[in-house]
């Protein structure tokens, strides 16, 4: 037995080295590029200019201009991921009985299909201050005057555009996820008293949370580090920090700070990632 079990764990050992191929290249451009960046971001490869150590660069943090995009940028990030969640939930649950679900959900995955920036333009027709919206609840009466949802301060126009965009695409993970649950488990509750919530609360979530933290780390990276939608329907002010990357790089050629606002992409999306994995954990714990 114990020859078999060495060899289970020779033949294991063995199966890792298939992963290099793929993992390996993400590990190697994701090493690379994390270290360019830092290393710019204290003075070094600088494409333009002198090299050497300094800190200068790190003196953004004290900019109210980097301080307000950051912030504008986690909120957008952090939103957008989980209002499209809450928003998953009962539109998976409605599609599992719904007798053409797999048209709807064909539907429902058009915006996948169509990308950022063009989605962008598209939203902006409908949300603009002269739009369709705004013309259909002036005509309906609900409002006297035109309602600015593109470059306002408070960046709802971007917000409608990223949950429109990602709805779908969480849709697709919590939907499989949801699917995947037993009928055998769901009537078993409802069996021992429970109602449509209790067996929501007590069987539905805790069983799909892994999923569903999959689904809002992944639509918080992508919006938090969103350039497309913010440059077209965000704010006039603040930018969000991928737009202040970019004034900084071409605009003012500085790569210096330009590459601590990387480094600063990349930490807090890694911040956000540990805090809501131990935040679901806890929660998983609980049920």
């Amino acid at each position: 037995m114990q020859q078999v079990a060495k060899k289970r764990k020779k033949k294991i050992e063995w199966g890792y080295f298939l992963l290099i191929p793929g993992i390996g290249y993400i590990v190697f451009f994701i090493s690379v590029v994390s270290y360019l960046v830092f290393m710019q971001s204290i003075g070094f490869h600088n494409p333009i200019g002198e090299d050497g150590f300094t800190t200068e660069h790190w003196s953004m943090f004290t900019d109210r201009i980097f301080r307000d995009s950051l912030m504008f940028s986690l909120r957008i990030g952090i939103l957008s991921s989980l209002i499209s969640i809450v928003i998953c939930y009962p539109l998976a649950l409605a599609l599992q009985k719904s007798p053409g679900k797999k048209a709807l959900l064909s539907i429902i995955k058009l915006p996948l299909f169509v990308p950022g920036l063009v989605g962008s333009f598209l939203i902006i027709n409908l949300i603009d201050f002269h739009g369709l919206l705004n013309q259909f609840l002036m005509w309906v009466g609900i409002i006297a005057e035109p309602l600015r949802l593109r470059n306002d301060s408070a960046g709802i126009g971007a917000l409608m555009i990223h949950i429109w965009k990602f709805v779908p695409f969480q849709m697709i993970i919590m939907y499989s996820a949801i699917e995947g649950i037993r009928s055998d488990i769901r009537d078993a509750a409802r069996n021992l008293g429970a109602n449509p919530f209790g067996v929501l609360r007590h069987i539905i979530i805790p069983l799909t949370i892994p999923s569903a933290l999959v689904a809002v780390i992944l639509v918080f990276i992508r919006t938090f580090n969103d350039f497309a939608i913010a440059s077209t329907a965000g704010p006039i002010y603040p930018l969000s920090l991928a737009e202040l990357m970019h004034m900084q790089a071409h605009t003012f050629h500085d790569w210096g700070s330009t590459a601590v606002i990387g480094v600063s992409m990349i930490f807090f999306a890694i911040v956000f990632v540990i805090m809501y994995t131990v935040l679901s954990k806890q929660i998983q714990k609980l049920h």
